[in-house]
């Protein structure tokens, strides 16, 4: 937890004395944040919210949760693995939602400190319950991340939103950012059943202060069985909104085969 600094004045954050009576972190400002029971901290400051609960909603978490830990993205994991040192030793997941990508790449990364952020209360709660690992788990927005200058080795960001800025202020030099996008063939069969015209996934833009090292493209079928599973999955992605409650149900009661696309790109912090 040493790269953590305070969301309020940007002091760097300390545990708390052990004769304190709650655990949690303290700044010299004496800004204090208590540690969940759970084991995350909430890093948020409510003139960061915009909503009373921002980010996704405990239901598409539960969801994200019981798809994934199925297997099937399995191969986006094993291409992120591929291209993220075993030595990397310090490592930030943007958008960590439940967890699933944060601890796959930590025990990839074993001795590297990794943080999983999320402004999802319920999604941070969700990583970190029964968390063993060397994680740390944090509520916090991707725009203001309390993260210290320079403390970072690779940033990765899945589907999630983040500032140019800040990227460039946490990672160290030639430090590395990988977003992972949406190619363009992503669950295209179950997109043609909900739109009438289909809009490409917008290109990923080089963040600003880096440059591109290489692009990849990751695709493998998906099949999935009628069921939880199928439900799972439309419920952890926006089509579950898109659909009629008919082509919900028949969806859920004929299964999906499909197909996941992926784009990887990397990008290198420039110099000074």
């Amino acid at each position: 937890m040493k790269a953590l600094i305070c969301p309020l004045c940007a002091l760097p954050l300390n545990a708390l004395p052990l004769s304190e009576r709650t655990q949690g972190l303290a700044c010299f400002n004496r800004h204090q944040f208590d540690q969940a029971k759970e084991g995350y901290f909430n890093l948020l400051p409510v003139h960061y919210k915009n909503s009373r609960e921002p980010g996704d909603a405990k239901q598409q978490l539960s969801a994200r949760r019981e798809f994934l830990s199925a297997g099937y993205f399995l191969p986006l994991v094993a291409a992120l693995k591929e291209i993220i040192s075993s030595d990397t030793e310090s490592l930030l997941d943007i958008g960590c939602g439940e967890g699933y990508f944060t601890q796959l790449l930590q025990e990839h990364c074993s001795s590297a400190e990794v943080y999983g952020l999320d402004i999802s209360k319920a999604g941070v709660r969700l990583a970190a319950k029964g968390n063993k690992q060397n994680l740390t788990y944090i509520v916090a927005s991707s725009q203001a991340l309390p993260l210290a200058d320079e403390s970072m080795e690779v940033i990765i960001r899945i589907y999630a939103p983040s500032k140019d800025e800040e990227l460039f202020r946490v990672l160290k030099p030639k430090g590395q950012v990988i977003i992972v996008t949406p190619g363009e063939q992503h669950l295209l069969a179950l997109r043609q059943k909900i739109y009438q015209v289909i809009k490409p996934h917008p290109k990923p833009v080089i963040p600003q202060g880096f440059k591109e090292l290489k692009q990849e493209l990751v695709s493998f079928p998906l099949a999935i069985p009628s069921g939880e599973l199928t439900a799972a999955l439309l419920t952890m992605t926006p089509f579950a909104w898109k659909l009629s409650a008919e082509l919900l149900q028949s969806s859920i009661a004929e299964g999906i085969g499909d197909m996941a696309h992926f784009q990887i790109s990397v990008y290198e912090k420039l110099s000074c």
